[in-house]
């Protein structure tokens, strides 16, 4: 098992053909954080404006894809990544094993992967630009369990050897959208929350069908126990990954977004103000010119 690297000035992804909502770019390059099996695990990298210049380190935002640990793609989070690189961070988007693609125990091998790609930031932190000190996990369903994974699993049997372990694999901050974390009890993060654990934003739907709002607020008032900053938000009519950026007219993706900005700042993770705007809505959508409409207070809970 092998660490590599791709800069930017060497695999650009000039090729990409899919189709792109308004809200989102192609990412800047690839970089290949490990490689089991022969296989390279790869990241979508957006990089910030100065990322050129000498001797900046810029915060960064790692995010792992959902799809029951089986499905999902990395570019499924390209919108994410395009706001917060405008933000002025380095965001990369994760490509982790996934059961039947890679014929891999799950999510054991994908919380390895998580990691991983964590503690490759943090190794390179220099030459990638990255501040090792204002490093944000984040992860929708499936990958919310990854994501919380690297701020709660400890056991030794849930690293690999591809970096140091030395290097730490906790991120500053964890942002959770619909976490899913229905798995055996020695990989589930509720199960290995301790005093000490990074701050937490959870986003979950009033409507989900897969993830009750009892289990998220039971998952932030255990935060709350371990003295762990925590901050809950409940989309009433929200179902299972209703936060998804795909679609560039879904309100509660910029809701999401702009508190999870917010929480940063108060975090020392960013500066500023979030720089969030509504798009507008093009022929089909409604009201041509007219830009979408914020989520209002009457459409959401807020535990804090």
């Amino acid at each position: 098992m092998r660490a590599f690297l791709f800069f930017a000035s060497v695999f650009f992804l000039n090729e990409v053909v899919w189709a792109l909502p308004p809200n989102s770019r192609k990412p800047d390059t690839q970089w290949i954080y490990k490689s089991v099996h022969g296989k390279d695990l790869k990241m979508d990298v957006f990089l910030p404006s100065g990322y050129s210049l000498e001797g900046k380190l810029f915060p960064t935002m790692v995010i792992f894809h959902g799809g029951s640990w089986n499905g999902g793609e990395s570019n499924w989070h390209w919108p994410d990544c395009t706001y917060w690189s405008n933000r002025g961070m380095v965001a990369v988007s994760v490509d982790y094993r996934l059961k039947n693609r890679d014929q891999v125990q799950v999510p054991l091998e994908c919380v390895k992967d998580a990691k991983s790609a964590i503690r490759f930031l943090r190794s390179n932190s220099g030459r990638l630009k990255v501040d090792s000190k204002r490093i944000v996990a984040m992860g929708d369903s499936a990958g919310g369990q990854l994501a919380a994974a690297t701020a709660t699993l400890t056991d030794s049997k849930i690293n690999d050897e591809a970096y140091d372990l030395s290097i730490s694999c906790v991120p500053q901050v964890v942002v959770l959208t619909c976490p899913w974390f229905k798995t055996t009890p020695d990989l589930c993060p509720p199960n290995h929350v301790k005093k000490g654990s990074p701050p937490f934003i959870t986003f979950a739907g009033g409507s989900d069908t897969a993830i009750s709002v009892a289990e998220m607020i039971e998952f932030h008032e255990l935060l709350k126990e371990k003295e762990i900053v925590s901050e809950l938000y409940i989309g009433n009519q929200g179902k299972h990954g209703f936060c998804n950026g795909r679609n560039p007219y879904n309100r509660f993706f910029y809701w999401s977004v702009d508190l999870t900005d917010r929480f940063l700042v108060k975090h020392g993770i960013l500066d500023g103000a979030s720089t969030v705007s509504m798009p507008k809505l093009e022929k089909g959508f409604g009201a041509t010119g007219k830009k979408l409409r914020k989520v209002r207070e009457a459409e959401y809970q807020s535990f804090l």
